[in-house]
């Protein structure tokens, strides 16, 4: 095999390795509206992790925010199993993570389901339980597990970025979220307010900083 057909060989083999995943937003059960942004904070800090594997390639939140705006899920914002299928067809995507998120008093539960886009079936199903305060290292190990469903081996790099905290503050975590959901209403001066006190309360907060 000469070099050219080598190196078209091995693309075409990359290209077959990798996963396309898009990440939908969480519901919220926890039956408080102050939450409700949350659930674009969360997928946006499982996009910024996930995004740093080379063998996945992730949908941009934006894509499935201007889809989410086009689809009608009725009465009810839950994003069941088919809704997921169609979520994920319409994104290009071969898979879809979704699930929903409980924060009651100071305890978090995260249930995440991964949907293979094509058959429809469940291929992962977690349920994901700390304290509040550590939402961060829940995140992670939904992350981790993510990785494991689809047997990755990630070299030491990605491995570093993956594990990379983006914020441990709460509060920063929550303005940020709400950043987010004023940005995609189009409330532009109400974003800025919101990333620049994400900002504020920690000043390692990369991606805020980015969105400012």
């Amino acid at each position: 095999m000469n070099r050219a057909l080598f190196i078209l060989f091995s693309f075409t083999v990359l290209l077959a390795e990798t996963r396309t995943i898009a990440i939908s937003y969480f519901d919220n059960t926890s039956g408080s509206e102050q939450y409700n942004p949350l659930s674009k904070g969360l997928a946006d800090m499982l996009i910024t992790d996930l995004s740093n594997v080379k063998s996945i390639q992730i949908v941009e939140r934006e894509k499935l925010e201007s889809l989410l705006k086009e689809i009608d899920l009725g009465s009810g914002k839950f994003i069941d199993k088919n809704t997921a299928q169609r979520l994920g067809k319409g994104l290009g995507a071969g898979y879809i993570l979704t699930g929903s998120f409980l924060i009651m008093d100071e305890m978090m539960r995260i249930d995440a389901r991964l949907v293979d886009v094509g058959t429809g079936e469940i291929t992962m199903a977690e349920e994901i339980t700390g304290k509040k305060d550590s939402f961060f290292e829940l995140e992670k190990e939904l992350v981790l597990k993510m990785i494991s469903a689809f047997d990755l081996d990630i070299s030491r790099s990605e491995q570093r970025k993956v594990n990379k905290v983006q914020t441990k503050s709460f509060d920063a975590f929550s303005s940020y979220s709400f950043g987010l959901d004023a940005f995609d209403k189009d409330k532009l001066e109400e974003s800025q307010k919101f990333f620049e006190n994400a900002v504020d309360i920690d000043d390692s907060y990369d991606i805020a900083w980015d969105k400012l």
